[in-house]
C-alpha cells in the first residue's frame, strides 16, 4: 500500500476556471423542477474547454521565459517576483515572446482556450548548466527523483502560490536506505503571491538520489524542483515531474551521452518486480541482467546500466508488478547532466521552443509510438505566430526516431521561434536541446486546451 496521503482536493482561486452549467439546466434547478428519473446514474468527470490558466517558472534570479500559444488566443500577462515584490507586465497573445520575467519566479497567465505555455531557460549557478523546463500548473501531487541533501549535490523545492489565499503542502521522502523521516515536512505555508524555496538538505541530511513527494494541501501551490552538482560531474537541472508511481512508464529521451543511470523507486508497502526494455533507432531489447530488477519497498534503487546498453539516443519502456517511479540521469560531460522523466501519450498540439532567453537552440525531438504507427507533424513558426515550414514523419512502436529542427531541408527559415507537434495516434516524445556541452532535455507535454470538469446531467 502507497505511504500517500488522502487529500481533499481543492481548487485555488487562480486555478483552471471551467463552463458555467447549461443555462436550461440552471434554471430548473433553481424552481426546483425534476424531469426524468428520481435517481440519475453516478457519472465522472468530463473534458471542458479552458477558459484560463496559470503556470509558474522557477527563475531563480538566472532564467528567462518563453511564453507563447499554438495560435492567437486572450490576453497574457507575467508576473516577476522578487523577494515579497512583485511587477506584472501585459504580452502580446499573438506573439511569441523569447524573454520574460526575472527573480525568484514568474508567473503566467493566460485567458482563453488558445493553449498558453511557458518554459524557463537558461543557465542556472551554482553548476551552471544548461536549463530548458516546462513551466508548470496547479497539481494536487508532484513526485520528483534524484534530488541531493548533500553541499556538493543539492536540491531545492520551488513553492510559488498563484492564488490570492494562503497554501500549503506538504513533503515525503524516501531514500536508498527507505522512508526518511524529514523535519517539518507537514503544513509548509506559501503566502498568497510569493515564491517560498526550500532545500531539501532542511528536510533530511545524508542522503543523495532522494525521490520526492508533494501533496498540496491548501490553495493553489505549484511546485518545481532545483537541482544542482559542484562535484567533479558539475551541472545544474530543473527536474520535471516524474509523474504519478506507475506500473508502466516511457522514458523516451535518454540522448546520447557518456554515462547513464536508472533511478527507481518504489514508495509503496511491497518489493516490485522491474523489467527494463530499451528501444533505439535499430533494436527493441532486453539488457542483460534488467529483466527482473527487484526494488525494496520504500527505498530508490540506483541500477548499473549494461555496456550493452551502449551511450546512443534510446527509449526505455519500465514495466513493474507494483507501481514505481524511473527516470535516468544522462551526464553529458563533467560539465552537466540532465534527467530523463516519463513522457504521457501526446497527440498534440505540443508547443516546444526554440527561441530563449539562451537565443535561437533547436533541439532533437526523439520520439516513440505508444501502440500504433504514429504519423507525426511538426510545423515551426516564427515569432509572429505564421508558419516557416513543417515536416511528416513516420514513428513506430519499436524503433526511436528523431526529427532535428536544425534540419535545413525542413525547417530553412531562421526565424523559427517554436514549433507544434500533432500526430494522427499516441507518441511518447522528449526535446533534447544541446549548446557547449551542456544538455537540458524535455518531456513533450500537450498544450493545455481542456479541464477536467463535473459531469452534470440537467435531468432531461
Amino acid at each position: 500500500m502507497s505511504r500517500r496521503r488522502a487529500v481533499q482536493r481543492r481548487a485555488g482561486a487562480d486555478a483552471l476556471k471551467v463552463l458555467a452549467l447549461p443555462v436550461v439546466g440552471v434554471l430548473l434547478v433553481a424552481v426546483g423542477v425534476v424531469v426524468g428519473p428520481a435517481e440519475q446514474p453516478a457519472t465522472g468527470p468530463r473534458e471542458v474547454p479552458l477558459v484560463s490558466s496559470v503556470v509558474a517558472c522557477p527563475l531563480q534570479g538566472a532564467l528567462t521565459a518563453s511564453v507563447g500559444q499554438p495560435e492567437a488566443g486572450g490576453a497574457s500577462e507575467i508576473t516577476s517576483i522578487t523577494g515579497e515584490e512583485s511587477v506584472t507586465t501585459d504580452l502580446d497573445p499573438a506573439a511569441w515572446t523569447a524573454s520574460a520575467g526575472a527573480g525568484d519566479a514568474a508567473i503566467v497567465r493566460h485567458e482563453g482556450s488558445a493553449g498558453g505555455v511557458a518554459y524557463a531557460a537558461g543557465q542556472l549557478p551554482p553548476g551552471n548548466g544548461l536549463v530548458v523546463t516546462q513551466c508548470p500548473q496547479v497539481a494536487d501531487d508532484s513526485w520528483y527523483l534524484g534530488a541531493g541533501t548533500s553541499e556538493r549535490h543539492a536540491s531545492s523545492l520551488v513553492l510559488t502560490n498563484v492564488a490570492d489565499v494562503v497554501g500549503s503542502v506538504d513533503v515525503e521522502l524516501w531514500g536508498p536506505a527507505g522512508p526518511i523521516d524529514a523535519v517539518d515536512e507537514t503544513g509548509i505555508v506559501v503566502e498568497p503571491g510569493q515564491t517560498r524555496t526550500i532545500a531539501i538538505s532542511d528536510l533530511a541530511v545524508g542522503a543523495d538520489d532522494v525521490a520526492v513527494h508533494v501533496t498540496r494541501t491548501r490553495g493553489a501551490v505549484v511546485t518545481s524542483m532545483v537541482d544542482t552538482s559542484t562535484s567533479v560531474l558539475a551541472g545544474s537541472e530543473v527536474l520535471s515531474s516524474s509523474g504519478e508511481p506507475s506500473t508502466e512508464t516511457v522514458l523516451p529521451g535518454v540522448a546520447a551521452a557518456g554515462t547513464r543511470s536508472l533511478l527507481l523507486a518504489n514508495p509503496g508497502s511491497t518489493a516490485a518486480t522491474v523489467t527494463v526494455n530499451q528501444t533505439g533507432a535499430d533494436a527493441d531489447f532486453v539488457p542483460e541482467g534488467l529483466d527482473a530488477v527487484q526494488v525494496p519497498a520504500g527505498t530508490v534503487l540506483a541500477v548499473p546500466l549494461p555496456q550493452a546498453s551502449g551511450t546512443e539516443a534510446t527509449a526505455f519502456r519500465i514495466t513493474s508488478d507494483e507501481p514505481v517511479l524511473s527516470v535516468v540521469r544522462v551526464t553529458s560531460s563533467d560539465r552537466d547532466f540532465a534527467y530523463a522523466t516519463a513522457a504521457p501519450a501526446v497527440t498534440g498540439p505540443v508547443v516546444v521552443p526554440v527561441a530563449t532567453g539562451l537565443g535561437p537552440v533547436r533541439p532533437v525531438l526523439q520520439l516513440l509510438a505508444d501502440d500504433a504507427e504514429a504519423q507525426v507533424t511538426v510545423e515551426a513558426f516564427d515569432a509572429t505566430l505564421t508558419s516557416v515550414g513543417s515536416t511528416t514523419v513516420t514513428v513506430g512502436h519499436e524503433v526511436l526516431a528523431a526529427v532535428d529542427l536544425a534540419d535545413p531541408e525542413a525547417f530553412a527559415s531562421p526565424d523559427v521561434a517554436y514549433v507544434v507537434v500533432r500526430s494522427d495516434a499516441p507518441v511518447h516524445g522528449t526535446a533534447v536541446y544541446r549548446t557547449s556541452n551542456l544538455l537540458a532535455l524535455v518531456s513533450l507535454v500537450e498544450a493545455p486546451l481542456t479541464a477536467l470538469g463535473p459531469n452534470v446531467e440537467p435531468g432531461f
